[in-house]
């Protein structure tokens, strides 16, 4: 290629290329620095004119959210431009300077696991800020992470939903459909395999990405348990903690119900399983230190420190009190009289209580639905001749926000759905919707597509098979754009199928 791509973007070499696309290191020249950037080159499955517009209109959608996550974090490629050219469309994104995780291992050899426990934390908050945002990446793989040299982050690349739409084809029954599965053999999920993925998808593939970089090996040159279908994979790693296979174990699960449901889950299973593995080889902690701080501290012995004086002479009585030791009794004298009195200040109040008559624990307990509880006052108690010491008050204590969720599964052949509303975790609403939708349709076919936290989501459908979903604080805002979405997917007579809110069905039609 040495024409300018876009009159504007000129190509310097061939990053790679595979399937229906092609990646180029390019210079923008239009910019005084020539920066360099990754241009993608993607050519549509089908270049059938009746879907043309539609494949263009998905085109930019897509394009206009991987701006939005790039913007969003510095571990995602910015979006520079996209545009397109004779039936060809294409991609201009930041150039990340680094190796991709299977470029490290080809020339380094397995990670260890604290490297590869490293790369987990950083990359699941980032997979989490794309599930947030109903957004699956679908092709989590060594070759689609690339280690910054600038900083040593993590950065996710490649994201399969461009490529589903570049899939587009018309079906026999004259409707708009992807004609291709997203993913990598050996680290996409079962469901993503035909053609459902879900957050629990992505969840696998990193699970085995970590295995990758923990045995060197990818999955298809690991041994299978013929009973479970399980990957033996824990003999190929050296000194391996327990924790951490267990949690890698499950987030391998060929069910993707028996995986870990978000992100932050999995998450916090490596983080408890690397405080297991610290508990366990640090020796016990030293007793702890009491509450309060001592007025005096004795210097350490000549035996503690190490250090033997030779220029004092100390001569003990035959009582054995030197005046080193009498400096110290009255100083434990001291402090004992100073906590003496700071105890009767604080237990005052009660004392006061039980001489009044009052026998009423001073510290009320909560009761549900009295958040500001003040101590009973006792009329007419009787004076004290000491300082004048008020109750302590209970603070008025607001009770905290409940966070809710609620999430709605959906079939896309049959257009039935299921939802789940008022739970307490985003995999509970999930479970609910998933089970709520199979056990309306025979084909168990149904899929989590979104979940959302206080908020409303609508769910809109035509009859041409085209759906769009969203979520707002507001549900006519949710509506508008599922309507929308399900427009831009050639639906012409969208209409809303179910509006949700986390804590109530709105409207169910």
């Amino acid at each position: 290629m040495t024409k300018l791509l876009n009159n504007r973007y000129q190509v310097l070499d061939v990053l790679g290329g595979g399937g229906f696309s092609t990646t180029f290191l390019v210079e923008d020249t239009h910019m005084p620095s020539r920066r360099r950037c990754v241009l993608k080159q993607l050519k549509p499955v089908s270049v059938d004119p009746s879907i043309q517009t539609l494949v263009q209109e998905r085109f930019q959608r897509e394009a206009a959210i991987l701006e939005t996550l790039g913007e969003l974090s510095d571990q995602i490629p910015r979006l520079y431009a996209y545009f397109t050219e004779a039936h060809q469309y294409y991609l201009v994104q930041e150039l990340i300077d680094g190796r991709t995780l299977a470029e490290v291992v080809q020339t380094q050899g397995a990670l260890s696991e604290a490297t590869v426990l490293d790369i987990l934390l950083r990359l699941l908050p980032i997979i989490d800020l794309i599930h947030q945002r109903g957004i699956i990446h679908r092709d989590i793989k060594p070759e689609n992470i690339i280690l910054r040299n600038q900083d040593g982050k993590p950065v996710l690349i490649d994201f399969g939903a461009v490529k589903e739409t570049l899939g587009t084809v018309i079906n026999p029954q004259g409707e708009p459909t992807s004609s291709v599965v997203i993913g990598t053999p050996g680290f996409m999920a079962t469901e993503q395999s035909r053609g459902f993925p879900t957050y629990a998808s992505d969840l696998y593939s990193m699970g085995l990405t970590a295995i990758y970089l923990l045995t060197g090996k990818f999955p298809h040159e690991l041994e299978i348990d013929p009973q479970t279908s399980q990957l033996r994979w824990h003999q190929s790693v050296l000194n391996l903690s327990p924790g951490l296979a267990t949690v890698l174990d499950r987030s391998i699960n060929l069910a993707a119900r028996d995986r870990y449901a978000s992100a932050p889950d999995f998450l916090q299973a490596l983080r408890d399983s690397s405080l297991q593995t610290v508990a366990a080889a640090d020796p016990p902690p030293p007793a702890a230190a009491p509450s309060y701080s001592p007025a005096y501290v004795a210097p350490p012995s000549a035996a503690q420190s190490g250090v033997v004086p030779t220029d004092i002479t100390v001569s003990e009585s035959s009582s054995g009190f030197t005046p080193q030791k009498v400096g110290i009794l009255s100083a434990i004298a001291l402090a004992s009289a100073v906590l003496s009195f700071v105890a009767i200040q604080q237990l005052w109040p009660a004392m006061a209580g039980l001489f009044a008559g009052n026998t009423d624990d001073p510290s009320p307990t909560p009761t549900e639905g009295l958040p500001s509880v003040s101590p009973r006052q006792t009329p007419e108690a009787s004076p004290s001749p000491t300082p004048d010491i008020s109750p302590s008050v209970t603070p008025d204590v607001s009770p905290a926000p409940v966070t809710q969720f609620a999430a709605i599964a959906y079939s896309i052949p049959t257009g039935t759905y299921g939802y789940g509303f008022r739970y307490s975790s985003q995999a509970a609403a999930e479970q609910r919707a998933l089970q709520e939708c199979n056990q309306r349709v025979a084909t168990q076919d149904c899929q989590a597509l979104f979940w959302f936290r206080n908020a409303c989501g609508s769910l809109a459908r035509a009859t041409s098979g085209a759906y769009g979903w969203a979520w707002n604080e507001q549900v006519q805002a949710s509506e508008q754009e599922a309507l929308k979405q399900c427009t831009s997917f050639g639906g012409t007579d969208c209409q809303i199928l179910l509006n949700l809110c986390s804590d109530r069905v709105v409207q169910s039609r």
